[in-house]
């Protein structure tokens, strides 16, 4: 059963509380009421003292022990007064000794109540009253008013006696429920217009808060509560009704860049346009949302097959790679997005937007913009896991080990420097390369104390070869962590002065997806890598979506060009192009020119012929231990002094 909502306590708690308030105003209001009805009675009874009994009785009327006949005449003054007319059921007059010197009941003329109280207050000019059960013949009820009234005659200021006067209750007992039932019909009525009026109030403050607390504040888009809430639903339903779901994760590439170029509110411009340019391609029923920051997410519902997930994200791709124009200025954006699938790849939503999270980074690391959940490439899965664990403690058990591709100059083919490649000698699974447990330690944080021994062995070795004569360049690569990592630079100065390496002679190779994750912290880390004399590589140069602006700006020594386009150099114009302008980009910009994936001679020549700067590939050596890389220089040199 769902909890009851905000709006629902609300409703019930304000509804006791009305009913307690109406309640306590009845009360008070009854009370009131009744008060005002026998206040009205008594003024009746004081004003026929004051009028009927006064004006006939003399001081001589209120003595003890009168005859019958001074009964009898006060019998026929009264009546002329037409008493009964007003509803009077007995009438009794004491004297100030508290003795009944006249009533209609004769038999109690002569009783003495000198004690009584209501007779002590009306002869100290107080009027008393109270409600007693009674037994009248005249059939008005079991109750009456007893009025006890001050009888003052011939002008006096103290009270020569008291008359009690006995009035019907019944009459004030309707008027006061009559009055009272008018009193809480109005009562009623208002509170429940008040009620009506607060639940409203409420039910729209309500529904405002809750849109609010369910959406993005920027796009009104569904955040990630109200998405984690549909997604549940939706994979119910595929459990009840066998109905397919998936979930699509859209991370915005270089969206970073144009937010520090062009400011917030322009960031916050393309966010809106970016969500509006979504939402214009999902499907009705489907759930557009925004994660936070640059992180959308699209749910679907009833997916006949992989291939619609996989369809809609090429569409989402289209409509995000149209140019945005900001306050006149053009910006592209790239996407990359993750797919999961429900239930083939997780059926609660904890389990499927980690696996679509996966699925993004994946597509983000390997650039092919849309990535579905592969198993093999999950580092949460169990095995991962069971290895993560094993490469914290591989790294300090010595299963690592480091081979090196040695780096050629083109022009004159000597050896100029080496590329350490970290190897992991699995005591099970053998050899592994670095693509097997990298990226693992790239997204659970163990790359901070891999990058660091691999600059401590990498050093160590740089320093054996320089003690044995050879002068070789050290190149390490780093991930993206470790150019966000602000104590690295610190730790690679300790390393250098331990070893006794110059920093010239240790490069730092960073790929272009790793400096655009985010420039401005990339560019204040590569400067103090750059103060140390550390030299600087762009790898992978073409592959990514840096700027010009960004490559002019960052502090490097060269660019290293990548394999895809060397190798096809050859066999393809447009790799070929791209190799000679990247070569005349890098002169232009005075940056030395690195090119990979050299597989043949005539690669190497026509390399030689553009005239880049070195040459990296399989054709001049593949990655070697060191004490292999010794044997491999040693032929060369051999073979070359020949």
């Amino acid at each position: 059963m769902r909890r009851p909502s905000l709006l629902t306590k609300f409703s019930l708690l304000s509804l006791l509380v009305v009913v307690a308030l109406g309640i306590g105003v009845g009360t008070m209001l009854h009370g009131r009421i009744e008060r005002r009805a026998l206040l009205e009675a008594t003024k009746l009874a004081e004003t026929m003292t004051s009028l009927g009994l006064q004006p006939i009785l003399l001081p001589g009327d209120l003595a003890a022990g009168k005859g019958e006949s001074h009964l009898d005449s006060l019998d026929e003054q009264l009546k002329l007064r037409d008493f009964d007319q007003l509803g009077i059921r007995r009438l009794k007059v004491f004297n100030d000794d508290g003795v009944i010197v006249y009533s209609d009941e004769r038999s109690i003329v002569g009783e003495a109540h000198p004690g009584a109280p209501a007779i002590r207050a009306a002869l100290q000019g107080r009027i008393d009253r109270h409600v007693k059960e009674t037994n009248f013949a005249d059939g008005g009820g079991p109750r009456s008013l007893e009025v006890y009234v001050p009888l003052r005659l011939g002008g006096a200021d103290e009270p020569s006696g008291v008359v009690e006067v006995y009035l019907p209750y019944e009459p004030v007992a309707q008027a006061i429920a009559e009055d009272s039932r008018r009193l809480y019909l109005l009562l009623a009525l208002g509170l429940l217009l008040l009620y009506a009026s607060l639940f409203r109030i409420v039910a729209v403050a309500s529904r405002t808060l809750r849109h609010q607390a369910l959406h993005d504040d920027l796009t009104d888009l569904p955040n990630r509560a109200l998405l984690y809430d549909r997604m549940a639903d939706a994979l119910a339903a595929a459990e009840r009704n066998g109905e397919p779901a998936a979930l699509l994760l859209i991370d915005l590439d270089r969206f970073k860049e144009v937010n520090d170029t062009l400011g917030h509110d322009s960031g916050d411009r393309l966010l809106e346009e970016v969500a509006v340019r979504l939402g214009e391609v999902v499907r009705r029923g489907d759930t557009l949302a925004r994660l936070g920051g640059d992180e959308f997410a699209v749910l679907l519902r009833g997916v006949p097959h992989r291939g619609l997930a996989a369809e809609l994200a090429g569409r989402l791709q289209d409509a995000l790679a149209r140019p945005f124009t900001l306050n006149g200025v053009v910006a592209v954006l790239d996407a990359s997005i993750g797919i999961a699938h429900c239930p083939e790849h997780g059926t609660d939503v904890h389990t499927l937007v980690q696996r679509a999270d996966v699925a993004m980074y994946d597509a983000k690391r390997s650039r092919t913009s849309i990535e579905t959940y592969s198993p093999e490439r999950d580092p949460y899965s169990a095995e991962r896991l069971q290895l993560l664990g094993e490469l914290r403690a591989a790294i300090g058990a010595g299963e690592l080990v480091l081979h090196y591709q040695p780096k050629v100059d083109v022009v004159s083919q000597r050896v100029v420097g080496v590329e350490a490649l970290v190897r992991w000698q699995h005591p099970v699974h053998g050899l592994l390369p670095p693509a097997e447990f990298v990226p693992l330690a790239e997204r659970t944080g163990a790359i901070g104390d891999l990058t660091r021994w691999v600059l401590d062995n990498a050093l160590a070795q740089a320093r054996a070869w320089r003690d044995a004569g050879l002068d070789l360049t050290m190149a390490v690569n780093l991930a993206a962590p470790n150019i966000a990592d602000a104590t690295l630079p610190d730790a690679v100065a300790a390393l250098l002065e331990r070893h006794g390496i110059a920093g010239d002679r240790l490069e730092c190779e960073i790929s272009e997806h790793t400096v655009m994750a985010d420039p401005r912290r990339a560019m204040a880390i590569l400067e103090r890598l750059r103060s140390l004399g550390v030299r600087l590589s762009l790898d992978d140069f073409g592959t990514g979506h840096s700027s010009l602006s960004y490559l002019k700006r960052l502090p490097l020594d060269e660019v290293k060009i990548d394999r895809s386009f060397v190798m096809g150099m050859i066999e393809d114009d447009n790799d070929a192009a791209i190799v000679r302008t990247t070569i005349d980009l890098a002169r232009n910009l005075g940056l030395d020119v690195v090119a990979e994936g050299v597989e043949s001679q005539q690669i190497l020549n026509d390399l030689s012929a553009l005239s880049c700067d070195v040459a990296q590939g399989f054709f001049l050596s593949r990655p070697l231990p060191a004490a292999e890389l010794d044997g491999w220089l040693a032929a060369r040199s051999a073979t070359r002094s020949a």
